[in-house]
């Protein structure tokens, strides 16, 4: 899809400007000795934790993170471009919960993940994966990142986000991905994993986000920066001061990146949205979070990053029409701004306390939509049937004519989920509502799943890999 400008240039400049005096004036805290150290060395204003960065530096160090870069697995074919021109789709990520209509909301579980992670594998639009997709609670809270990484490891073998709120699980997750995908160096030359750090907003970097930064930009694997952005809480109530501390935070965010390895992919991260001043929660969906996503998308194409903004987010709590309206506000945005990478792009809800397997489902169908509108008009022709025109002619039906019967089934979108039917068929088919269809259309996606495999050997070394750590983890 065409990209949607709604900022002039001049409106670029104008944030940008103000993002610079941000990072010149006010500066950020940094609450990491190391980084603080490296950036005192090359000349930054560094007062205690207080750093004051200078917009040329910042310019220069941004400069020097790619356009685009390969994502690759353990499996090759599975290899995927951010920054490429098509949007890299990523289930939800982070939920402490997860539901469906049969077994309810309830507490995440490893069970419930390695579900999640398979029904992603098993659908062709989720060509990344996200650990954490639901939080392992059954497990131990020290140690349950690996078992994670592992389940998306083993039961698919496409790209991830790894898990990683620390240093020393982004470690972990480094050395996992080495090991199932040849080894340190394999993974520094190509990398195979995705993480992700938010700044504590606004204007702070603490310590367990910018030690997991500093891991994986060693490892040079990506990192995706993304400010949280709550606009009247975290940020501004307005949109502009929002713009203006998002690039702020996400091009220090960058800097870092580089300064620790010149050259390391880097995103530009958009999460900006607006609270509910009746309730102080995140409101998804509205047109706060719309014209942020679209702004954002802007931003990263001036600094020639790439873009990691929108999802398929909204605020309901549960499968209702206010979860539509707003999971296709956003939607909408994440595809015009236009988004290289989306995370959570399915299976949000509840303000993305919950993954559900009904919403991924429901989700997955709209990002088909998506896919055929990105192919935009076809003019060949055949497209242009001519002679099915003059074959019927003047008050003709089209319904049975061999143009159409010939291409209906690969021109026309028909979804499983959002049917055209009477309501007297409707119901005697069993008034059959959205949300119960898509019980039976994850319940297809999961029995669709084909175990990638895993060679006997590798697996071994994961699994005596994990137990050490474990031990190590919940020994401490």
């Amino acid at each position: 899809m065409e990209a949607i400008s709604i900022l002039r240039p001049d409106d670029l400049e104008a944030v940008h400007e103000r993002a610079m005096t941000i990072l010149e004036e006010i500066g950020t805290d940094v609450r990491h000795e190391e980084a603080l150290r490296i950036l005192r060395e090359q000349g930054q204003d560094v007062d205690g934790e207080r750093v004051r960065w200078d917009r040329e530096f910042v310019m220069e160090m941004v400069a020097s993170a790619p356009a685009s870069f390969t994502l690759e697995p353990r499996n090759p074919d599975r290899a995927v471009v951010i920054g490429g021109g098509k949007p890299v789709l990523a289930p939800v990520g982070g939920s402490p919960f997860c539901s469906d209509l049969e077994r309810g909301r309830r507490n995440g579980g490893i069970a419930d993940h390695v579900e999640l992670v398979k029904m992603a594998h098993a659908a062709p639009l989720m060509t990344c994966l996200q650990s954490g997709t639901v939080e392992a609670n059954d497990l131990s809270e020290h140690s349950r990142h690996l078992e994670m990484d592992y389940s998306i490891l083993r039961w698919s073998d496409k790209p991830y986000v790894c898990y990683g709120t620390s240093g020393e699980k982004a470690r972990d997750a480094v050395e996992l991905a080495a090991i199932a995908c040849g080894g340190r160096e394999r993974i520094e030359r190509t990398p195979a994993i995705m993480g992700v750090v938010n700044p504590n907003s606004p204007l702070v970097w603490d310590f367990l986000m910018v030690d997991a930064l500093i891991e994986w930009a060693q490892a040079a694997q990506p990192v995706i920066v993304t400010p949280f952005l709550l606009a009247g809480a975290t940020a501004p109530v307005s949109v502009a001061g929002g713009l203006a501390l998002q690039v702020a935070e996400a091009l220090t965010g960058v800097a870092l990146v580089q300064l620790i390895r010149r050259g390391a992919p880097a995103l530009f991260g958009s999460f900006f949205t607006a609270v509910d001043m009746r309730t102080g929660g995140p409101a998804f969906g509205t047109p706060e979070s719309v014209v942020g996503t679209l702004a954002g998308g802007q931003l990263a194409r001036r600094y020639h990053l790439p873009y990691r903004g929108g999802g398929g987010l909204c605020s309901s709590n549960a499968l209702d029409a206010q979860a539509a309206a707003e999971t296709m506000n956003t939607l909408w945005a994440t595809m015009l701004a236009p988004s290289d990478f989306v995370l959570h792009a399915a299976g949000w809800l509840e303000g993305g306390l919950t993954a559900s397997y009904e919403k991924l489902a429901l989700d997955l169908e709209v990002l088909r939509m998506f896919e055929v509108l990105e192919r935009g008009v076809s003019l060949g022709e055949e497209d242009f049937a001519l002679d099915a025109i003059r074959g019927e002619g003047p008050g003709g039906m089209f319904l049975a004519a061999d143009h159409t019967l010939a291409h209906f089934r690969d021109w026309v979108f028909m979804s499983p989920l959002f049917r055209s039917q009477s309501y007297v068929t409707w119901e005697k088919q069993g008034s059959l509502t959205t949300d119960r269809a898509a019980t039976a259309e994850w319940k297809r996606l999961l029995e669709a799943w084909e175990d990638p495999g895993m060679d006997e050997s590798l697996d071994a070394e994961l699994r005596e890999h994990i137990e050490r750590r474990t031990a190590e983890l919940d020994a401490e």
